[in-house]
């Protein structure tokens, strides 16, 4: 039984995901740090939207397999955040003097 599910172009998906990578490298070079940090995050999070729906087949899924694939990242997310503090002043409450 074959679909007629139109499959993304992989060489263009290939070469904005180049793109991106130049534009993060250019921006760690040419911008101030604070500036290129959050630029690079969010180059970093539209291409892994990039390799997500296109390479690995997202774009044409349920929604129900969405959910599969974003409730775990968000409760990585609340775990990352909710021991954030315990990471920061771990080493800081080992080394003090009672």
């Amino acid at each position: 039984m074959a679909t007629d599910v139109q499959r993304p172009n992989y060489f263009i998906v290939w070469v904005w995901l180049m793109v991106l990578v130049i534009v993060s490298i250019v921006a760690s070079l040419a911008l101030p740090k604070s500036v290129a940090l959050v630029l690079i995050f969010s180059v970093a999070l539209v291409k892994a939207l990039l390799v997500i729906l296109n390479y690995m087949h997202l774009k044409y899924e349920k929604p129900l397999l969405y959910a599969l694939v974003i409730v775990p990242l968000l409760i990585v997310a609340v775990l990352i955040f909710a021991l954030f503090p315990d990471f920061v002043t771990h080493g800081q409450l080992l080394h003090s003097a009672p």
